[in-house]
């Protein structure tokens, strides 16, 4: 089951409307989708069939109907629970995995979320309580929408854009959003761009029940490296549980294969893969048609050539799709639907190659691929964290000798070689928790934002506000180990995995990320920063770990940044479509951003007076946003593998 969506209401529910919500999710469920309605409440499914294609599409029921389950995800240890849930006496009618959450319940209650690896979201109806569970897997794998409307009804969706099917769901901006997607790039849960319609956050469980809401937390990452085992052995529990977290996740009835950018962590699973089958992995990557050996294919074709380079080495049957560099209208196109697609709008513009690489993989008729996210917030893969762990560093210095000796003289000193000098002398000015997080990671200054915006709306302390109560969470960690804790509770699932589970369903593709098993994190998470940033290297000791196992080069390899060439698309391709979004009677009826201020980004960056990339690609992206979803400016149009493939 790959798209949920349901309606409780306080005294009959609509069929119909669950069925338009069906329809309006069919990219998720390309395979049909069933709906169950049981007095007060309706809901449903989609299904991309992956594990027993012969189980019905909708809701799976235990023995007697009085407990049923809608289910977008995997359960990775579901054959497990099955054999411990009939050692209980529970008959099981279907061999798929869901089954296993209905007859958990039955046994366990909410507890059974704390039994279930995998990727999920989910939604149960306890007809004899009343009670309906929504939840959400804990690394936020899977998205999970819901909205009250002041009726008392409660509807929810794997994606937003099936509530408005419910004519009472109001489209409007949520304006205390805004800051949070201006300085991040992303809104964080519960928080969505739409007025009225929140998420679930990873880990979390919503109950309803006699008309009362209550959330709570079934899991919550915790870091503690108090009992930390001895490097060498940690090497050695990083591989053992690697290995055997993908091939866990390899279980499928029908064909899987891979991402494969040639960096440390795609060609760690590829290489399991292809070790626990004995057969060529089915690989793909995206790169861009350029002239082999000028400065566009160099900058952006990395990935390619990586890609290929692990691809002979580990003998992958590979798969290259590049994006065509000529034609603006069809890009345009392409980044108009996608962004629909996306539902909220993210200012990562990799979702576009997502949706390519996806299509690629639904083309060839692989309609599963594991990836290799989350491995760089569990192991501090990221530059940020080796560039704050040496701030630690100069911050340990007395702050007067800092003050009046050594950041004067950083600050002074010229040329490429002193750049991160003189970065970390400004950075060691923050002393704000927030801030000092912001300064690696926002995605436009809080500043910025307030100057965008054309009714400022609470700024850096906006932000802060969601912030700092993660970045406290590891009270006893270092301030780098803090950074990654953040990534891992709001930029892991919202900035990324949002964009890969849209892009990939907009294909009809379940993407799986074994990087991501919550014994893996909870593993890595007992480590100390020593053990990950080593020697002068990120992530020792996953890479470590993965000696003999993939090709010594790909160890070596610097991190190389996956993304498009999105400021010169805005300056070439992509510029008819800036002009014509972001003219003076969209913005100012839209009624966000100051017209004068958006005018100026689009001068400086077009005419390449300065370089504005992030800021004028965050405002193209809100106002597409907007006009296919709140104003209506735009009609909507979902887009196919075979249409992207096409372009």
């Amino acid at each position: 089951m790959c798209g949920i969506f349901g309606q409780l209401h306080p005294t009959i529910a609509d069929p119909a409307l669950i069925h338009r919500m069906a329809r309006r999710l069919a990219h998720r469920g390309p395979d049909g989708y069933g709906i169950h309605h049981d007095g007060v409440l309706a809901f449903g499914a989609g299904r991309l069939a992956i594990i027993d294609l012969g189980a019905p599409a909708g809701a799976i029921f235990n023995e007697d109907r009085c407990v049923s389950v809608v289910f977008n995800g995997e359960i990775y240890n579901y054959k497990a629970l099955r054999a411990e849930l009939e050692q209980l006496g529970h008959v099981f009618a279907t061999k798929t995995d869901t089954e296993v959450i209905v007859h958990g319940y039955e046994a366990w209650g909410v507890d059974m979320l704390t039994r279930l690896r995998g990727m999920f979201a989910l939604g149960v109806w306890d007809q004899a309580k009343a009670r309906l569970l929504l939840a959400r897997d804990r690394l936020g794998e899977k998205p999970l929408y819901y909205t009250r409307l002041d009726s008392g009804e409660l509807l929810f969706a794997s994606e937003a854009k099936a509530l408005f099917e419910h004519p009472g769901v109001i489209r409007g901006v949520n304006h205390a959003a805004l800051p949070a997607y201006l300085t991040l790039g992303y809104v964080p849960p519960p928080l969505t761009l739409f007025a009225g319609i929140e998420k679930l956050c990873p880990g979390q469980y919503l109950i309803s029940e006699h008309g009362a809401l209550r959330k709570g937390l079934y899991w919550q990452p915790t870091v503690d490296t108090s009992h930390a085992p001895e490097y060498p052995e940690a090497v050695k529990l990083v591989r053992a549980k690697l290995i055997e977290t993908v091939e866990a996740q390899m279980m499928s009835d029908v064909p899987i294969g891979a991402f494969l950018s040639g960096g440390v962590d795609s060609s760690a699973v590829v290489a399991i893969m292809a070790q626990a089958t004995g057969q060529p992995v089915q690989t793909f990557t995206v790169g861009y048609e350029a002239d082999a050996g000028t400065q566009y294919d160099k900058k952006f074709n990395q990935d390619v050539e990586y890609a290929a380079e692990v691809s002979r080495a580990l003998k992958t049957k590979h798969h290259l799709i590049k994006l065509k560099a000529n034609d603006g209208g069809v890009l345009a196109s392409l980044v108009t639907r996608l962004i629909y697609m996306l539902d909220e709008p993210i200012t990562d513009a990799t979702a576009i190659l997502n949706a390519y690489v996806s299509a690629l993989a639904r083309i060839n008729r692989i309609p599963v691929l594991l990836s290799g996210d989350g491995g760089d917030e569990l192991f501090a893969g990221y530059n940020h964290y080796a560039m704050d762990q040496v701030l630690d560093r100069y911050l340990s210095i007395p702050r007067v000798l800092r003050a009046s000796v050594l950041t004067p003289l950083l600050e002074r000193l010229n040329g490429p070689h002193f750049e991160n000098a003189r970065k970390l002398a400004k950075k060691s000015h923050s002393t704000d928790p927030a801030r000092r997080y912001l300064e690696w990671l926002r995605w436009l200054e809080p500043e910025r934002g307030a100057e965008l915006l054309a009714q400022p709306e609470g700024g850096f302390e906006a932000v802060a506000a969601l912030l700092r109560p993660v970045l406290a969470e590891p009270r006893r960690a270092t301030f780098t180990d803090r950074i990654a804790y953040a990534d891992l509770r709001l930029r892991l699932p919202e900035y990324w995995n949002c964009r890969v589970d849209k892009m990939c369903m907009a294909m009809s593709i379940e993407s799986r990320a074994p990087l991501q098993d919550y014994q893996l994190a909870e593993l890595a998470l007992t480590l100390p920063l020593n053990y990950k940033l080593r020697d002068g290297r990120t992530k020792a000791v996953f890479k470590d770990a993965l000696r003999g196992l993939v090709p010594e080069s790909v160890l070596k390899r610097s991190k190389w940044g996956f993304n498009p060439p999105t400021s010169r698309w805005m300056r070439t391709l992509l510029r008819p479509l800036v002009e014509q979004t972001l003219t003076r009677e969209r913005v100012e009826a839209a009624g966000v951003f100051r017209y004068d201020v958006v005018q100026r980004l689009i001068r400086e960056h077009i005419h390449e007076e300065k370089y504005e990339m992030h800021a004028l690609w965050t405002v193209l992206i809100f106002h597409l946003w907007h006009a296919q979803y709140i104003d209506g400016s735009i009609a909507p149009q979902p887009i196919t593998a075979d249409e992207v493939y096409a372009g």
